[in-house]
């Protein structure tokens, strides 16, 4: 009973390309979301050891003022708002 119920919900759902495609575009949105937030806490514990090794350096705007961004010498930014120095 409970394969064939499962069955007709598959079937009724290819019968829908429509609702199928939004599905997708659903789930991919998702495991985007999931990506981006567990990679944002990247070199989070040992951010000081990083910041020395790489070369960091903060970066400034054209007015000359800090932001809390490192320019580090792997050609890469990181947006550190908690370890800004002003």
């Amino acid at each position: 009973m409970m394969q064939s119920q499962i069955k007709n919900k598959v079937k009724a759902l290819f019968n829908k390309p429509a609702d199928m495609l939004l599905y997708v575009v659903f789930l991919v949105a998702v495991l985007k979301l999931i990506d981006l937030y567990t990679d944002i806490n990247e070199h989070e514990d040992n951010w000081n050891e990083f910041k020395l090794q790489h070369q960091c350096e903060l970066k400034k705007t054209a007015a000359g003022n800090q932001q809390s961004a490192w320019l580090c010498d792997d050609g890469k930014t990181y947006y550190r708002w908690r370890q800004a120095v002003r």
